[in-house]
């Protein structure tokens, strides 16, 4: 069942297309880690009498650390090799790592599971911090138990049902809790990380594991039955890893509920077939389970290290690596230092008896290694920036746009000091000129740059652009390519957010017969609705541009969507975003979705004056 788990994890970060809901196999993880916990407890009460809290505590994180140490001395030092922009709030990550607290550090900084531009290199240790939250409360909730109810032997059956019941209770009001956290909002996120909502799956193996111990079940059902129960339960969950998603309602309103009940349906199971001398687990998945740990830990820090590397500006390499290859890679690497993870901490090779003398000499070289490691990692720690390329671009372009809409962007442009535009406590100007040798995927040229804006439609007409942060990103070379455009860019913003746009910009009496739309980088499961809410509401006479993301697998969902508007509404062009950069990538920032070269916002801002050229020809809306 771990390596249930960890297949389903690694599969929905490295090959997120195969299984969209592989998320799932968090949920056995807790149902297993539950199970196991409480039947440890029921276990030791039996044998002692007495439950220790503290010496399970400490056992626990004896467990979880050392490899969790391993973990981000090696993925820090590594960090060193990649972009400075991976290592923008490192300090804070690794901080909240160590405290056990990484879920509501994520919740606190507002930022989506799914949607990470720059992913956080240590965002999966999240359902370590859910687990050792799960230790303390679950723990101390026995051991309240156990001095409530007594602990002799007659006693014991009452305690075990306590603790069933109570477990029980958890899971109502964990699950409630989600329920209540979902209604209305757009990102499921909080609901997600949350220690209060997420709980559940801990608890139902807590109940399962009071009620059973690791005892097989006196009344079990048929061999075959079990064996093909046992099936059923992994085929379904592995369905419903493939059909549902992360932004699903239904993965949240009983999706993670029936999971963890399979999961721990399973685990009764194999408790059943336990005693039949015969039956044995499969080697391979033995093998995978026994490292499950360490695989989780590693799989996602060393994907992130590896995506940047071969996609953010190219990287080292003078080739093309697909996503799939470089996923291979991440995948074969975590392997390797899975194994070793395992054999030295999880294995505790270092410490204990007396070991053989090879063993003490890779004890040493392993020591040496991990003493050089933590130097790296507190230089990666001192060294690290205050702010990526990006969010320093963004302050510029705010203050940009706030000039343009004060009409004095032509002062600007002259070299004017105007205030407030610093950065790093200095005066930034305009980029120098972009290249002017920019096509498009089948070579296609792209207007050049254009000294005036009244050429990009057949009237001179102004034009609004409502855009998120890819388009703030390139707020400078827009209003010096377009110069007749209102720019509405914000960062995080989404379709959502369109038809206020449209109203706000109304009442200014500021709305044009042209609106590009550039909202659709933070894709959600409402996003298609809300286009089309849109396109019906905008005013006739209405000329609409949509520009297509670029980015993760849900964006390129999108952007086929937003191919086919034109044939359904016949004021819309697309600014094809999307093809044009996809073979260009070396312009992006080490995000791989915003732009940080000068020939990359050059490039965004002639594919929408190209749609705004192409859309000035065709009928309006009416």
């Amino acid at each position: 069942m771990r390596a249930v788990g960890v297949v389903l994890v690694v599969c929905y970060h490295l090959f997120p297309k195969v299984l969209p809901a592989g998320f799932f196999g968090v949920d056995v993880f807790f149902v297993i880690s539950g199970f196991l916990i409480t039947s440890l407890f029921v276990k030791e009460l039996a044998n002692t009498k007495r439950i220790h809290f503290i010496g399970f505590f400490v056992r626990r994180v004896q467990r979880l650390l050392p490899a969790v140490f391993f973990m981000v001395i090696v993925m820090l030092s590594l960090t060193l090799l990649t972009s400075p922009d991976l290592r923008v709030g490192l300090r804070e990550q690794t901080a909240a790592v160590f405290g056990w607290v990484t879920n509501w550090f994520e919740i606190a900084g507002g930022q989506s599971y799914e949607e990470q531009f720059l992913p956080r290199l240590f965002v999966h240790t999240w359902t370590l911090s859910v687990e050792v939250q799960y230790y303390l409360v679950w723990g101390l909730a026995v051991f309240i138990i156990v001095a409530c109810w007594g602990t002799s032997k007659k006693k014991l059956s009452s305690c075990r049902l306590w603790m069933s019941l109570i477990a029980i209770i958890f899971v109502a009001l964990s699950y409630g809790w989600m329920q209540h956290i979902m209604v209305g909002v757009e990102d499921p996120s909080p609901a997600y990380y949350a220690t209060t909502s997420r709980i559940f799956p801990l608890m139902i193996g807590s109940a399962l594991g009071a009620m059973t111990g690791m005892r097989s079940p006196k009344r079990s059902p048929h061999v075959a039955l079990s064996i093909a129960g046992l099936v059923v339960c992994v085929i379904t969950i592995c369905y419903m890893a493939r059909k549902l998603s992360f932004s699903d309602p239904f993965t949240y309103k009983g999706g993670i509920l029936i999971v963890s009940m399979l999961a721990a349906f399973s685990i009764w199971l194999v408790l059943a077939l336990q005693p039949k001398k015969w039956f044995r687990d499969v080697k391979l998945l033995k093998i995978i389970g026994k490292r499950s740990y360490s695989i989780y830990l590693f799989h996602w820090p060393i994907y992130v290290l590896f995506k940047q590397i071969v996609t953010a500006g190219g990287g080292p390499f003078p080739w093309k690596i697909t996503q799939p290859v470089y996923a291979g890679l991440s995948l074969l690497c975590t392997v390797g230092i899975a194994e070793i993870s395992y054999r030295c901490f999880e294995q505790r090779l270092v410490a204990g008896k007396k070991r053989p003398k090879m063993t003490r000499r890779f004890a040493g070289c392993l020591a040496i290694a991990c003493v050089a490691l933590c130097c790296l990692s507190v230089l990666t720690i001192v060294t690290v920036p205050n702010r990526s390329h990006v969010e320093d671009d963004y302050m510029r372009q705010k203050t940009l746009v706030n000039i343009h809409g004060m009409n004095r962007y032509g002062d600007y442009l002259a070299g004017l000091t105007l205030s407030p535009v610093a950065v790093h406590g200095k005066t930034e100007q305009l980029p120098p000129a972009p290249s002017q040798k920019i096509v498009y995927e089948n070579r296609e040229s792209i207007l050049p740059l254009t000294p005036s804006g009244a050429g990009w439609t057949n009237d001179g007409q102004w034009i609004n652009v409502f855009g998120d942060s890819v388009t703030l990103g390139a707020a400078d070379t827009l209003l010096q390519t377009l110069q007749t455009v209102f720019v509405d860019a914000q960062e995080s913003r989404n379709m959502g957010a369109a038809i206020d746009l449209m109203h706000e910009w109304e009442a200014k009496g500021q709305l044009t017969n042209y609106i590009v739309l550039a909202l659709f980088t933070n894709t959600q499961n409402f996003t298609q609705e809300s286009t089309v809410q849109f396109l019906d509401a905008v005013p006739d006479g209405t000329r609409v541009i949509v520009v297509t993301p670029y980015g993760n697998d849900s964006m390129e969902f999108m952007a086929e969507w937003l191919r086919g508007l034109p044939a359904q509404y016949p004021y819309v062009i697309v600014a094809d975003w999307n093809l044009a950069i996809r073979n260009r990538v070396e312009l992006l920032a080490p995000d791989g979705m915003h732009m940080h070269s000068n020939d990359g916002k050059q490039l965004y801002a002639n594919i929408i004056g190209k749609a705004i050229e192409k859309v000035s020809s065709k009928p309006a809306k009416g």
